[in-house]
């Protein structure tokens, strides 16, 4: 994402991944498409027309919430919902975008859904260092600064090569039990 003419689209649904598609093959521009593998086998309520297209570097608020913004895009935006989920059993509402698009990304959405909630966690896969979550940061300190109760947190996997045995790489990555603990923390519940 940080190569100057590069779009970068990241999907989670399958109705995004198709419109999103349709859109890339559609736009004169080099686009790199991410999908993880893992959403492949997940299912999707959803209802969309032959001709369905996503606007690129549009993200989609996918839960309203007051309290925190819960930024994500592609796999994470599962564990994003379940935290959401969770956490309104304790009375913390969460607002979860998924940003479809890295780059260019939504600047627009993301400073006003942090404008209201005054709170915001960034998650991923990527690594902590040069991440999207650095420059969803960048971007709330020039345009949101004010709006801030807490810090922007970033939850990104360990700052370490990616293991390959499954019981240390779910130690690695960000999960569902990650998201609600630095929510809790954020909104000191």
């Amino acid at each position: 994402a940080s190569i100057p003419g590069l779009k970068v689209l990241a999907p989670y649904s399958a109705s995004d991944a198709k419109g999103l598609l349709k859109s890339a093959i559609r736009d004169p521009n080099p686009i790199v498409f991410l999908e993880n593998e893992i959403t492949y086998g997940f299912s999707f309520e959803e209802e969309y027309e032959d001709d369905h297209l996503v606007e690129i570097g549009k993200a989609k608020i996918l839960r309203e919430g007051s309290d925190i913004t819960i930024i994500g895009f592609s796999l994470v935006l599962k564990y994003a919902l379940e935290a959401a989920e969770e956490l309104e059993k304790i009375g913390i509402s969460a607002e979860v975008i998924d940003l479809r698009t890295i780059r260019p990304i939504d600047r627009e959405t993301i400073v006003n859904s942090v404008k209201k909630t005054s709170r915001c966690i960034t998650v991923e896969e990527g690594f902590p260092f040069g991440s999207v979550g650095s420059e969803i940061s960048s971007i709330l300190m020039e345009e949101a600064f004010d709006y801030l109760d807490a810090p922007v947190r970033k939850l990104t996997s360990i700052d370490a090569p990616l293991p390959y045995a499954e019981n240390l790489e779910q130690l690695a990555l960000p999960k569902t039990k990650n998201i609600i603990a630095l929510a809790k923390e954020l909104c000191n519940k």
